[in-house]
């Protein structure tokens, strides 16, 4: 791969990434449907398809865009590299690089990250554990059905560049 196909790939990326966070801080917040996770749901699916060094790259962007557009701190940084990391080694070694490797990828991810955010807020606020699983369901539910299309559009980034890793 040359180093021009790599920064198109970048670019690529980059656009896909940009994307995901316009619908899930300008287009979601507007409809009455839980927002969605999508740019960690968008970190496994770039992890997943390129293996771990780069998903862990994107990780890092994709947490930059997170802390910088007010969703949370400076440690999704690290999380969301950490994310990309693992999904990456994931799709590489023990899991097929398709869909369905993406969809068990995402699946994982949402039920911990659900479960982190339901145990934080569930001690610092007196809301009904009900109403907190209802949402956290919905959430996680509203993000997988997002992850299908969000996976194609990594895909696509996969597919028309070259994956950067030879197999």
């Amino acid at each position: 791969m040359t180093r021009r196909d790599f920064i198109l790939k970048l670019l690529a990326y980059g656009i896909t990434l940009v994307l995901c966070a316009i619908f899930n801080y300008f287009v979601f917040p507007l409809t009455p449907l839980p927002v969605p996770l999508l740019l960690p749901v968008c970190t496994v699916a770039a992890g997943c398809l390129e293996g771990g060094q780069f998903g862990a790259g994107f990780g890092v962007a994709s947490g930059l865009l997170l802390a910088t557009l007010g969703h949370g701190g400076w440690g999704y940084v690290a999380l969301l590299a950490f994310v990309g990391w693992v999904s990456g080694l994931l799709g590489q070694y023990v899991l097929r690089q398709d869909l369905w490797g993406h969809v068990i990828c995402c699946v994982v991810l949402l039920v911990v990250w659900e479960a982190v955010q339901l145990l934080g807020v569930a001690t610092s606020t007196s809301a009904p554990l009900g109403v907190l699983l209802s949402l956290a369901a919905g959430e996680g539910l509203c993000s997988l059905v997002c992850a299908f299309p969000i996976y194609g559009m990594n895909r696509f980034c996969c597919v028309h560049y070259g994956r950067i890793y030879h197999e």
